[in-house]
């Protein structure tokens, strides 16, 4: 879908000769419907301003040629539906709205078919109604940048206005060594303006080639309209050598992981080793107690020993005895 102008529509019927030629020609090979060119159709929602002219294309090949019809919000439109009517071209596989109004918003399908498929593809029209205001940028443009030495840089500046917008592109200078000048405004130098020839999509855009250290700085994306004036500002840091790139980082990052996980498996190691080591002697101790346990089983025999012992001297001691009671006797 395309913004154009209702003056135009003889250039587009010039444009898209070669791509019904190219249709013309895989229709004869192709039976069911299929898109010419599906990458034109990605765009599904389309806001415009009130007043503008609209163009949805759904542009099809088959064998035989598929029949287009066009919906809008489920139903099939007529051209006694809206004033000022539609343009339905059937050649173009277009759909052509001239200045449009909120009440054009909606969802427009087109389904082309033939006696072997069909296809259909929504485009949805959103229509601002005209506010003035003053330009808007998108928010992060223009953005930070390095570059090394002798290295092209683009900054990029995307500007949305309904008056049409006067962009320039300024980079900040010093002058005898301040950055502000008497009035409170910062110097400048004009790097870019437009000129009658120069679209607003190049001058969205600033290109800087082979640069140097002194084009370090700041520079601003400057737009304005009859409303006022919108500004947002980017640095350029140059540098002689590259630097490291985030894959080197990533590398240490790597190296550093193995390194920890080597360092956990070895300390898991050496506290295994430790452990086992500290339980040896525990098994040197229980074999002693049952030492200890053999000799205290021997402790009887030796108490047996001694009562064999002690009882020829109790047999001594009575034969004693009655020695000197024979004497005794005798005397």
């Amino acid at each position: 879908a395309d913004t154009v102008k209702s003056s135009e529509d003889e250039e587009d019927d010039e444009s898209s000769s070669e791509e019904n030629k190219l249709s013309d020609e895989l229709s004869t090979s192709t039976l069911e419907p299929q898109w010419v060119m599906p990458d034109k159709m990605e765009k599904l929602l389309h806001a415009v301003p009130a007043s503008t002219t609209v163009k949805f294309r759904c542009q099809a090949m088959g064998n035989p040629l598929p029949s287009l019809r066009w919906y809008k919000n489920g139903n099939e439109l007529r051209k006694d539906q809206r004033i000022g009517g539609y343009k339905i071209r059937e050649h173009m596989w277009s759909l052509i709205m001239e200045s449009v109004v909120p009440s054009d918003k909606g969802n427009y399908t087109c389904v082309v078919e033939n006696e072997y498929g069909s296809l259909r593809h929504t485009y949805q029209l959103d229509v601002v109604e005209r506010s003035p205001h003053r330009p808007i940028l998108q928010a992060g443009l223009p953005a930070n940048q390095t570059a090394v030495v002798g290295s092209n840089v683009d900054f990029v500046c995307r500007v949305f206005s309904d008056p049409q917008p006067h962009i320039q592109w300024l980079k900040h200078i010093v002058i005898n060594g301040s950055k502000v000048g008497p009035d409170g405004l910062p110097y400048a130098r004009v790097l870019k303006t437009a000129n009658v020839n120069t679209t607003d999509r190049e001058m969205e855009v600033l290109n800087l080639r082979s640069v140097t250290l002194e084009d370090s700085g700041e520079y601003t994306c400057l737009a304005a309209n009859s409303i006022g004036v919108s500004h947002h500002s980017a640095w350029l840091t140059v540098v002689d050598d590259p630097p490291p790139s985030p894959l080197t980082s990533q590398a240490y990052l790597e190296i550093f992981i193995y390194c920890l996980g080597f360092f956990i498996i070895v300390v898991l190691t050496a506290t295994a080793v430790i452990c086992r080591l500290c339980c040896v002697p525990k098994k040197s101790d229980f074999s002693n107690q049952l030492v200890v346990q053999k000799l205290a089983k021997s402790v009887p025999l030796k108490r047996q020993v001694r009562r064999q012992v002690r009882r020829p001297r109790s047999l001594l001691f009575k034969m004693c005895s009655q020695t000197r009671i024979l004497n005794q006797i005798t005397y």
